[in-house]
């Protein structure tokens, strides 16, 4: 084979080699372009970085391009998904808490506001709002909400008695704890939103629990007295008012048939009155008659005598 021969296909080689570098490159720019396709499903948002700073904090569901690291990048966060987690541990990890909790056999309590102990257990259920504070304000987010609600219970705790606690108060309770605990949240820019809080179990200690029992259904009893006894009360304030209300109109019907009467007995008397003042003689008259006739009807026995004599003619019983 001749030199030139050799060199020529040397020369082949070399840009056959060439082309296929060029076509991987290709390829591979292309397959590097084609990474910063990305999607966000239904139930998650997206938080887009270039070169670490962010520009876009809410990405919406569906297919989207970025740059190809390490330009941009994309964090999904689930919104939809209700988190959940369990409170029932308020004391310090700490040599002096668990000797404590040695000694006393309280696993988890809190001080009520009048130096009572109270064992209870609190159920949170959580979203994630928005996406930047929760990626980039907090770190270890759950750990941290767990330590702001511990410090939330305690002090909503702290501020109520025993005996409310352990009867009507627990509604309140929650509602304060999830008030509160929001408020916190939104002050250090978590990115949570609280959707829910129970109080699963709220109790005495164990060895004071049948103290705390008989102190409750006494509360109960109580309640249960004053309910009757408002009830009581308010039937006798509706018995008394219907009744006062029964005598009032029966008094206005008096009133009226009174003056109706009275109003009749005028107009007679006047229209007599009148007929008097024209015919006195035959006036006078039908008076004597009608007052005959009103006295012989009360009359029992009538003893009927000829005018002008006293001897009797005969004597009719009705």
């Amino acid at each position: 084979m001749s030199e030139e021969t050799i060199k020529r296909n040397l020369h082949l080689s070399m840009k056959s080699t060439r082309l296929f570098i060029w076509g991987v490159l290709c390829i591979l720019l292309l397959i590097y372009a084609l990474s910063g396709l990305y999607a966000v499903s239904q139930n998650e948002l997206g938080v887009l970085q270039r070169f670490g700073k962010m520009i876009d904090s809410h990405v919406m569901p569906g297919i989207h391009y970025a740059f190809p690291r390490p330009i941009d990048r994309i964090d999904k966060v689930v919104v939809k998904k209700v988190h959940r987690i369990i409170l029932d541990d308020f004391s310090e990890n700490s040599h002096i808490a668990r000797i404590f909790r040695e000694l006393t056999d309280l696993d988890s309590y809190c001080i009520t506001g009048d130096n009572n102990v109270v064992n209870l257990t609190c159920v949170l259920q959580y979203t994630i709002d928005q996406p930047s504070d929760y990626l980039f304000n907090v770190s270890h987010n759950e750990a941290a909400l767990k330590n702001i609600a511990s410090a939330t219970i305690i002090k909503t705790v702290a501020d109520m008695s025993v005996d409310e606690i352990l009867t009507y108060g627990k509604r309140d309770i929650e509602y304060r704890i999830k008030r509160d605990l929001q408020s916190k949240l939104n002050h250090l820019k978590t990115g949570l939103n609280i959707t829910f809080v129970e109080l699963r179990e709220v109790r005495p200690p164990e060895k004071v629990q049948s103290y705390f029992d008989d102190v409750i259904n006494a509360q109960i009893d109580m309640r249960k007295y004053v309910t009757t006894a408002e009830s009581y009360r308010n039937e006798q304030i509706l018995n008394a008012r219907a009744q006062a209300n029964r005598m009032v109109q029966n008094a206005l019907a008096y009133r009226q048939k009174v003056i109706a009467e009275a109003t009749g007995e005028t107009k007679r008397f006047l229209e007599q009155m009148i007929q008097a003042q024209k015919a006195p003689k035959i006036t006078r008259e039908q008076l004597h008659m009608q007052f005959v006739k009103d006295i012989w009807q009360k009359v029992k026995k009538k003893y009927i005598v000829e005018p002008g004599s006293g001897d009797q003619l005969r004597i009719r019983n009705p």
